[in-house]
C-alpha cells in the first residue's frame, strides 16, 4: 500500500490534507476494481490520475463522494471520515464533473448554475443570479446564460456543468475524464477553463486521457493499472522516465512515437 503526499503546494507538509484516502477497495461481485488505493491531497495541488480505460480511475473519483460505496477502506475529507451521517454535507464542498453533463435540460445554463446555491446554501435569487453570471463568464459562456442545454455543443455544455460545480464554492473540485464524451475539436475549450482553474490554484483531483494537458497542469501524476496506483510521481519524471515497464507500455501507446 502506497501512500502519496502531492508536492508543490506552499501548504505541503501542514495542516491536515484536504482529501486522505486509505487502502481503499471495491468490488462488483466478483471483480475487484480498485485492490488497496492510498493518496493524500492537500490545498491548492492538482492530481491527476492517468490510465487505460478500466483500470479504476472513475471508479476511485465515484468512492470518494460515495456515488459508489467502497467495499474497504476510508476516504477521509479535511478532517472527517466521510460517511452516511455527513454526506450531505461534504457533497457541498467537493465540485464532482461528470463525463456526461447531466444538465437539466428544462433549465436554462443560468438555472442550472442557480439552482444549487438557492436550494442547498439558501443564497437569496438575486444573489444566485448575479454569482451564476460571473460564473458563466468565467467559463466564457456570458452570452449564453438563457440558452436550453439543447441549444448548446457539448462543449458549451461541460462548461456550464464546471460553472455548476463552482457555484458551491467547493473545497476540491473532481473531474471525472470531462472530455471523453466531446468531439475532438470541442475538448480544447473545456481544458482552457480548467487550466484556468488550476492557475488561481484550486485543489482539484482530474481523471483524464489528455496526456498533454495532465503533464502541463498536475503537481502530481498517478498512473493506474488493473486497480492500484503502479506509478506516481511528478508530471516531468512520469512523462520522461517512467520506472515501470507497463507505464512506458502505456504512454508509448497514447503518446505514439
Amino acid at each position: 500500500m502506497t501512500t502519496t503526499t502531492i508536492p508543490g503546494s506552499p501548504t505541503n507538509g501542514s495542516g491536515p490534507p484536504v482529501l486522505a484516502i486509505r487502502d481503499l477497495h471495491k468490488s462488483f461481485g466478483k471483480l475487484e476494481v480498485l485492490k488497496g488505493i492510498s493518496l493524500e491531497m492537500r490545498e491548492g495541488q492538482v492530481s491527476v490520475l492517468i490510465g487505460a480505460s478500466g483500470s479504476g480511475k472513475s471508479t476511485l473519483m465515484r468512492c470518494v463522494n460515495r456515488l459508489e460505496t467502497p467495499t474497504q477502506g476510508t476516504v477521509r475529507f479535511r478532517d472527517t471520515e466521510i460517511g452516511p451521517a455527513n454526506l450531505t454535507r461534504v457533497r457541498r464542498e467537493i465540485g464532482f464533473v461528470f463525463q456526461r453533463f447531466n444538465l437539466f435540460p428544462h433549465l436554462t445554463a443560468l438555472e442550472n448554475v442557480t439552482l444549487a446555491p438557492r436550494c442547498v446554501l439558501g443564497a437569496p435569487a438575486e444573489q444566485a443570479e448575479r454569482e451564476a453570471r460571473e460564473l458563466l463568464e468565467q467559463v466564457h459562456l456570458s452570452a449564453k446564460a438563457d440558452n436550453y442545454p439543447a441549444e448548446l455543443s457539448g462543449g458549451q455544455q461541460q462548461r456550464v456543468a464546471i460553472a455548476r460545480a463552482l457555484a458551491l464554492r467547493p473545497a476540491l473540485l473532481m473531474f471525472d475524464e470531462p472530455t471523453s464524451a466531446l468531439d475532438p475539436e470541442l475538448v480544447g475549450e473545456v481544458l482552457e477553463v480548467m487550466r484556468d482553474l488550476a492557475a488561481e490554484g484550486r485543489t482539484m483531483l482530474i481523471a483524464t486521457h489528455e496526456m498533454g494537458f495532465a503533464r502541463e497542469v498536475a503537481s502530481h501524476v498517478m498512473f493506474l493499472h488493473l486497480g492500484q496506483i503502479l506509478e506516481e510521481g511528478p508530471p516531468d519524471q512520469i512523462f520522461e522516465s517512467p520506472r515501470e515497464a507497463r507505464t512506458r507500455e502505456f504512454l508509448a501507446r497514447v503518446l505514439g512515437p
